[in-house]
């Protein structure tokens, strides 16, 4: 359906989500990915409604007694500084790093960019039968899933499509191979400063320049009609041999914790599953898959077969295919998904997968080369270049994984108001959460009457939780904010939680 992630993510302390969930481990170790903040976390009323932000903001911090580093930046419109505790101080961002690669994608490639898929024969349509390969060129597109289709789950529909147009050609039968091409990107697949250890987990998924279902494959359980202890039931979506799929998840009984993990070779795809799951109960996760582009070239043929299409190769992996001499001849493209709902995906979500593909599709069309190393530079000289803040940035991933990105609260606030200004606001706003309304905000500040008019994005790893966006405020003003607390051990993180959000309600009760 897309990559849905894995209940560890919801009820775990040892794995961080950078959308939700707890963690325990230091930055640079265990890290996750996006998932909206838990709904438990509760907001204290306003310590005194009448008092200026800046010392409220420090009082706030002083009372939360946790061990770490905070930083806090908030400015109007018009410049004027609300509230600045370490606001030019180096952070860890985690997935507000995601508000900095959507910017620049927005930005430098616009919105109506698209990603493209392209479809090439090597040799002549014959009486309806292709005598060659058929090559599949992936052009970055993270959005090859059941995401946008109408149903979800229906993870090959796009494919179906794919075979229809090959039948529209008049092909009905593939002599050679299916040939998928991934060379748009590098053969980097996996950051080297992610946690290997989590590399079968969704939110670390490959990056490839031809995915398919966020490079996962999702796995539906039922703890139904079974009894604690009993080995739970599963099925795979979709169902494929590419990979070898082993559970020693059980049933665990009400009132426990649950949670599943996976794990997954550096070589090949064999997937382990372990956890629980509570009784009389179902869940859908998704577990990361190696190689990319094979997987979705064996996946394809699979349709085409389904689809009438007889296909008497094999799916195959071959980068470079598409610029083979003598140059094989195109047969049809597909570019349904667009930069902006790519990025809505990205920041509503915040999904990994797709920021990394984001960034690694500006360094290909910006610098010419589709790794991290030149899409995280595409992204500092955006920054840069733009009269940005940028003192201390450094971009290492797109997604704000990996423990050694930097940036400063002052950066980005002066992003954030950037994009307001750049003539995209209405367009860039849509991809921002919002308290009670949309996205990772949407069951943050329970109870509070002011969620709607706060706007922000949230991040989350081992040691770092982060949230900065905008606030409307008690008299109807803007303000730009960001909130990073680094440093953060086990026991402090729920109380950062926690103080993040009085802040930002604070902001949204306050008069500028």
């Amino acid at each position: 359906m897309g990559c849905v992630f894995s209940s560890s993510t919801w009820n775990s302390v040892a794995f961080a989500f950078i959308l939700s969930g707890f963690t325990a481990p230091a930055v640079a170790q265990v890290v996750a990915p996006p998932a909206p903040a838990p709904a438990s976390v509760a907001v204290a009323q306003p310590a005194t409604a009448s008092m200026p932000l800046q010392p409220l903001v420090e009082k706030l911090i002083r009372e939360a007694g946790i061990g770490a580093t905070v930083c806090v930046y908030a400015e109007t419109p018009d410049d004027k500084v609300m509230a600045n505790v370490n606001g030019t101080k180096v952070m860890i961002p985690a997935s507000n790093n995601k508000l900095v690669t959507t910017a620049a994608a927005l930005t430098l490639l616009g919105p109506e960019f698209r990603f493209k898929t392209q479809f090439f024969g090597t040799g002549p349509v014959i009486n309806g039968t292709l005598q060659g390969d058929l090559i599949v060129y992936g052009g970055g597109d993270p959005g090859i899933s059941g995401r946008y289709q109408a149903n979800k789950e229906d993870v090959t529909a796009i494919m179906r499509k794919w075979a229809d147009e090959l039948k529209s050609a008049g092909i009905k039968a593939i002599t050679g191979n299916i040939v998928a091409d991934d060379s748009y990107f590098d053969d980097v697949y996996f950051h080297p400063s992610w946690y290997a250890k989590e590399r079968g987990e969704y939110y670390s998924a490959e990056v490839s320049g031809l995915a398919f279902n966020d490079n996962c494959i999702d796995i539906t359980w039922s703890g139904m009609g079974k009894m604690p202890d009993e080995a739970a039931a599963y099925t795979l979506n979709p169902i494929t041999d590419y990979v070898k799929f082993e559970s020693s998840v059980t049933i665990a009984a009400k009132g426990r914790e649950t949670e599943r993990y996976y794990a997954l070779s550096t070589t090949d795809n064999h997937i382990t599953a372990t956890g629980n799951l509570t009784v009389e109960t179902t869940n859908v996760d998704s577990a990361s898959i190696h190689d990319g582009a094979l997987y979705c070239a064996t996946v394809f043929a699979d349709v085409l077969s389904s689809q009438g299409i007889d296909v008497k190769g094999k799916p195959v992996k071959e980068r470079g295919a598409a610029t083979r001499t003598p140059a094989p001849h195109a047969l049809f493209s597909f570019a349904d998904h667009s930069m902006l709902q790519i990025c809505e995906t990205i920041n509503l979500n915040s999904q990994n997968f797709f920021a990394e593909c984001v960034a690694k599709t500006l360094g290909k069309e910006r610098a010419g080369e589709g790794s991290y190393a030149a899409g995280t530079r595409v992204i500092e000289e955006f920054c840069k270049s733009h009269d940005i803040y940028s003192v201390g940035h450094d971009a290492e991933d797109g997604s704000g994984l990996a423990g050694e990105n930097n940036v400063t609260g002052h950066q980005l606030v002066d992003i954030l108001q950037y994009m307001d200004r750049n003539g995209l606001k209405d367009q860039w706003r849509g991809t921002l959460p919002q308290g009670h309304v949309r996205g990772s905000l949407k069951n943050r500040f329970p109870g509070v009457a002011e969620a709607k008019r706060i706007l922000g994005k949230t991040g989350l790893i081992g040691g770092v939780r982060s949230l900065s966006g905008v606030v409307t405020d008690a008299a109807g003003k803007e303000i730009y904010y960001s909130i990073i607390v680094n440093d953060l051990k086990n026991a402090d993180a729920s109380k950062a939680m926690m103080l993040i959000d009085q802040i930002a309600v604070e902001l949204a009760k306050s008069k500028a």
